[in-house]
């Protein structure tokens, strides 16, 4: 198949394809004339670079798993992994970070609607000048 149809199939544009080609995530079709001719194995490997983008890695993070694939002529499982594992402990902190966030809206929004909204008492904020403390 050609660019435009692997770019279909993928739903990535023929630049990035070219663009992986480049950074050696996918191999170098064999060419007819002046067209690249792709397989179905560079489908394959195109839909998994774009699911391992839709899961955070960028395409750099996966040139290292490309290289040790050559070295060693087989596809680094294990590396692969435990970078997933990397990515999933890395996504769970940010979820931890989150919710403290959406604990701390949640809490300036009482401490907001306490002091400022209908009804509310508002008790003036003594400071150490206003209380005559600073002498």
């Amino acid at each position: 198949m050609f660019i435009g149809r692997l770019a279909g199939l993928t739903g990535c544009t023929p630049k990035a394809i070219r663009l992986y080609e480049q950074m050696g995530l996918i191999p170098e079709p064999d060419r007819q004339g002046r067209y690249r001719v792709y397989t179905s194995h560079h489908l394959t490997l195109v839909r998994l670079i774009r699911r391992a983008q839709v899961a955070g890695f960028k395409l750099a993070e996966m040139v290292p798993l490309i290289a040790a694939k050559n070295t060693l002529q087989a596809f680094p499982v294990e590396m692969a992994n435990e970078a997933i594992d990397l990515k999933r402990q890395q996504t769970f902190e940010k979820i931890a970070d989150l919710l403290a966030l959406a604990d701390h809206l949640g809490e300036l929004k009482s401490e907001i609607n306490s002091l400022f909204a209908p009804g509310a008492v508002i008790t003036p904020h003594r400071d150490a000048s206003s209380a005559g403390l600073d002498r």
